[in-house]
């Protein structure tokens, strides 16, 4: 069960550093050296009966965490993961990439699972979708750091990585295959450790008559990664992508499958 739940966490890693510039239609010629760098992601879905998942973990699957590629066709993944409204991780994953030289790649992990992804935004971002028999996944991962000059070689980690690289009001979109329930809104952060949300969602449907204001804390982990307590007893876990021009956070409580993507209001 704990290698299936680790394998499946490996759904979005990764995007190629060298991709030509917007118009060019000569040959790409990517190779394992342009993935390389720390990208978080956000993954969503459902395992169905057939899947490597065991039968009580099968059915709403949600992931999201941070991975780190080498240059050299080798990975590192670490994940928090709900299958089914099970939470586990933050767990840790290995494996291996092969980039094609069209800027598209496959990759496996230790356990087997497989991917394959295709590489837009200038290398940026990366669209996955997940190979194993059974599994009906896809995910976006985006690199979390800057890249000087665009090369690979030259990437630099994001400038800080504390209350400071969060400061202001992001707009999110929350999606939650389990429910289901959707979302939207905006969160605050301030330097003092505390947040302020405010959401409309749909839950099964029904509306919420008013935009709910929840407050609560957070504290930093590693790795650009943070924790948020609400007050009234939800609880995520968070990754800083794009040097804090969005998060990306995956809820933590069991029962549940959601997704947040936030970006920034103003820079």
């Amino acid at each position: 069960m704990a290698a299936a739940a680790a394998g499946l966490g490996l759904l979005t890693a990764g995007a190629a550093t060298a991709l030509p510039a917007a118009g060019d239609a000569g040959p790409l010629g990517c190779t394992n050296a342009d993935l390389r760098g720390t990208f978080g992601f956000t993954a969503q879905g459902v395992t169905l009966p057939g899947s490597p998942v065991p039968p009580p973990l099968q059915g709403a699957f949600a992931s999201s965490g941070l991975s780190t590629f080498d240059g050299r066709g080798h990975f590192t993944l670490t994940a928090t993961n709900s299958f089914n409204g099970f939470v586990q991780g933050p767990g840790v994953v290995t494996g291996t990439y092969e980039v094609n030289g069209d800027c598209t790649y496959t990759s496996q992990s230790d356990s087997g699972v497989t991917f394959r992804a295709a590489i837009v935004s200038g290398g940026d971002e990366l669209l996955i979708l997940q190979t194993t028999p059974g599994v009906v996944v896809s995910g976006v991962a985006r690199r979390q750091g800057r890249r000087r000059d665009r090369s690979p070689d030259l990437e630099s980690p994001p400038r800080r990585c504390d209350a400071s690289a969060i400061r202001g009001t992001y707009g999110f979109l929350a999606n939650g295959v389990a429910g289901p329930l959707h979302g939207v809104g905006t969160v605050a952060f301030d330097r003092g450790g505390g947040f302020t949300l405010t959401a409309t969602r749909s839950v099964n449907g029904t509306l919420d008559p008013e935009p709910l204001t929840l407050i609560g804390t957070y504290a930093f982990t590693e790795g650009c990664a943070f924790r948020m307590s609400f007050d009234v007893g939800f609880n995520f876990t968070a990754t800083i992508v794009g040097e804090g021009r969005e998060i990306v956070f995956i809820q933590t409580d069991p029962g549940t499958t959601l997704i947040v993507r936030a970006t920034r209001q103003s820079t």
